[in-house]
This record gives C-alpha cells, structure tokens and sequence, in this order.
C-alpha cells in the first residue's frame, strides 16, 4: 500500500483509542529496531509459523539469531514500531527493521543487489518493482512447497502480483487497491448515490462543492511528480486503457510476458485524453492547495471534514477510522474506481510484499523464510490491524469479526478481490516504469496550472516517454 504503495511513508497516527484484546500493546517508535519474534525452532521439513510464533508457544523463530529487514515507512511496518519493545520481550532473537523513504529504499534495494552477500536478510518489494528487481530476488516456490505454505487463503491478485515468469518473488504483507471513499451522511443529505461511474463522480463533487463552509467535492493527489503521475495512470486504467500497449485479456490486461513491442505508450490516446480532461474538471471541485496535495494530505483534509470525496489508498482508511477526534470516522463508504465509458469497474492494486535477496548468505535463508511466514500469518496480520495498518490481504483475516469492527474498509475490499476488481496492470512491473510516472507527474502539472491544454499534454508525454523506450533498445 510510491505506494505504495504505492505509496508514500505516512505518519504514525497520534490518536489511539481501547482496541480489543491485543498480543502487543502500543510501544514507542523507532527507525532502527530489535524486534523479537515469538514461535518454535524448526527447520524446513516441520515449518509450521503460522499459528505457533504468532501465539507465543515455547522456542524462538530466531533462535538467538538476528535478523535484518529493509522496509518503507508504510501502515504496517510502523505497526511492528509500536509493538516491538513487547514482542522483543517475548523474544528468542531479534530483528533491525531499517526503514527508509521510497526513493531511498529503492536506491538502497539495488545497491545492496550489488554487494557479493546481501547487507539485508528480507526486503520490502512494491508490487510494480518486481519486474525490475526480477534478476536478484530469490525465488520462493521451492520453500513454499518444502514447507507446506498455504497460498490459498491469500487474494489472488495479491498473490499473483508477486509473480515474474512463473517465479513467486515476495509474499503479501501489505498490498491494498487505491479505492474511493465517500461521506454516506453528506450523500444520503443530498440524495446522491454512491459514484459508480467517473459522470458520477463530477456531478457529486459539483452539487456538494462548497454546500457547507470549508467542504470541497474531492480530494486527490495533484501534486507534481510521482502523485500526479500515478493518479493520471490509475485513473487512465478506470477509463480501460494501460499506461503501455499490454496485450488486451477478458478482464484488462496481462503483465505475465511483457515483450519489447509492448513497451509503446499508450498516454496520447482517447482513453489518454479523457483522464487528463477529467482530472483538469476535478480542479473545479477541489480544496485549495490542491496541487500541491499528496498522499496523506488529501485524507487528512478528508478525515477532518474537507473533502465529501478523496481517492485513498485502502489502508490509509487509519487515519481516521481509529482516530475518535476525526470528523469522518464511521461515517464512510468505499467503493471501487469509478469508471469511465465503456470501461469495467476495477482498482488498481498496490503495496508491500516481504522477499528475499538472491545474494543473502545461503545459510540465513531458512531463517528468512521463518521469519516471513511468521510477519505474514493470519494471527499477525489480524495484529497489525489493531494498531493502524487496515489492511488484509487474507480472505480469513478480511472476515474477522474483530477485524471488521476498527476497519471497515477491509470487508470490502475483500469483496472486491472476490469480484475480480482488483488489478496490477495500471503500474506495469517495467523498469521505466518511475520513468513513465515522472514525465506524467511533471506534464499533467503544467496542463492542471492552465499552461498546456489536455491535448498538449497528452501529446507531450507520449512523446517523451517514447524517446525513453527508444533509448532503452525496445524497439
């Protein structure tokens, strides 16, 4: 969930009310932590983390080892903040969890892929960097199958999103779909319905603009650069069109076997031009400041009653679903992409998947996939949940009683994954892909400042981004 998720570190939530029995209370926060893990010493052949290091049976999954983690400040890992000096308590080892911001993360994941042994016994992965980090992760079906893992619990789009030429790279931690979030109090006053379609977006967002002091339509990232250029390929995919020309499937889009000729873009497009002159209408409803509006503030404006609308990222639901001060919690639904014409319903799916280097030391890796198939269990996903990362990509977590009582949002987006609307190919796993972002990000800025026209801008990028694939020997 540059989550990516996509997405950007996002700041601990402050406000913390009595959450149901936990296995970790909330402790102090850290960059660099020693967490301590709690299960049985095992080896391959009798695995079984699951259930027995997440409920504190006698042994350690570390054994007295130290394990290293190289992470992003997302939902999730500030969880494994909060709880740590508990778990450490309960410790039979202990983990650094090193956590950077993306860009840094991302420069330091592909130095370390340099070193002869990796600095780093798991990685944190975004579900679009696996393609371009294909060539030093380790690929993880042979511990799966030596182990027993059970895959079946998890989304398939999640776990499929891990996957490059039939290789299982990462295991999901953190994977969400960037959804729509609405205030049901503000659409039942005004009798809308819930937006289905990108018409009903703008009409919504137009009749509640400014219906009460301080209240803009929608919410969204317009920032320049990597924001505004991941909304503009997201929303693109609402209105059926890949940021690149992937070949066309009964249900979008296949990213299994991404050749060179389907490395043209597809920006300068009718699909192409359609999302820029929507996004160019969503000006007209926004709250001020909105161009330079990211991640975490457009729902902050949300959660504190200045948006009726905002694009988010599932998980960030935190920020004010757990925070009893937010003007909009409890008073939220969520429903997926809105569409354009003749285009299907589907989210784009983005997040944090656990992997592990291909030039770690041979001898730690039983000791890495340990410690993932602890961090990934349904006991401690159901922990995180708690604390303020709500997100589940497993079937029996998202239907937890308890689960759904402090995240909503998780139920749904359950359904979603159930429906078949949820999707990867909006952010093809491509290694130009932060390139393709970049150019968008910056051109769609100048067309939403007034100084080029959707034409031109569609225009433009389709121009520079096919100079970067020519560049890179693609055809």
């Amino acid at each position: 969930m540059k989550q990516n998720t996509s997405t950007r570190p996002l700041p601990a939530v402050t406000v913390w009310e009595a959450k149901p029995q936990s296995l970790f209370p909330r402790k102090r926060h850290s960059s660099l932590l020693s967490l301590a893990l709690v299960g049985v010493s095992i080896g391959f052949a009798t695995l079984n983390a699951h259930a027995a290091a997440a409920t504190g049976q006698a042994g350690s999954v570390l054994d007295g080892q130290t394990i290293r983690i190289l992470a992003i400040g997302d939902p999730v890992f500030q969880v494994m903040q909060k709880i740590h000096d508990d778990m450490e308590k309960m410790a039979g080892g202990k983990i650094e969890l090193d956590v950077r911001p993306f860009d840094v993360l991302h420069q330091q994941v592909l130095l370390n892929a340099q070193n002869p042994t990796s600095s780093y016994d798991i990685i944190a992965i975004d579900l679009p960097q696996f393609g371009e980090y294909k060539s030093f992760l380790l690929d993880l079906n042979p511990l799966i199958k030596q182990t027993g893992f059970d895959t079946t619990d998890f989304h398939q789009a999640a776990w499929t999103g891990a996957q490059v030429g039939g290789k299982q790279l990462g295991i999901p931690i953190q994977p969400h779909p960037e959804i729509l979030a609405y205030r049901k109090d503000l659409f039942e006053e005004a009798g809308l319905q819930p937006p289905v379609t990108t018409d009903d977006v703008l009409a919504a967002a137009k009749k509640l603009h400014n219906s009460k002091p301080g209240l803009a339509g929608i919410a969204w990232n317009a920032a320049r650069g990597t924001p505004l250029g991941q909304t503009f390929i997201q929303v693109m995919g609402s209105f059926g069109q890949a940021p690149i020309d992937l070949p066309r499937t009964d249900h979008g889009f296949s990213i299994d076997n991404i050749k060179p000729e389907n490395m043209k873009p597809m920006i300068d497009t009718p699909a192409g031009l359609a999302t820029a002159k929507y996004l160019k209408a969503l000006m007209d409803y926004s709250p001020p400041g909105i161009l330079n509006m990211a991640w975490d503030e457009r729902v902050r404006v949300f959660a504190q009653g200045g948006a009726a609308m905002t694009y988010i990222w599932s998980g960030r639901s935190a920020i004010y679903e757990l925070d009893p001060q937010a003007t909009a919690r409890g008073k939220v639904g969520y429903v997926v992409h809105p569409h354009g014409p003749n285009a299907a319903p589907v989210s784009p799916l983005g997040g944090w998947n656990l992997g592990i280097p291909s030039n770690v030391d041979k001898s730690r890796i039983p000791l890495a996939w340990k410690v993932i198939t602890w961090l990934t269990s349904p006991e401690m996903m159901k922990e995180y949940t708690k604390y303020g990362d709500c997100v589940s990509p497993r079937h029996s977590v998202s239907q937890d009683p308890e689960v759904v009582m402090h995240c909503p949002v998780v139920p749904v987006v359950d359904e979603m994954a159930s429906k078949g609307e949820l999707a990867d190919w909006q952010r093809p796993p491509v290694p130009e892909l932060q390139q393709i972002v970049d150019v968008l990000g910056s051109v769609m800025h100048e067309m939403l400042a007034g100084k080029r026209t959707p034409e031109d801008a569609v225009k433009e990028s389709q121009q520079q981004i096919d100079r970067i694939m020519r560049k890179a020997g693609y055809y």
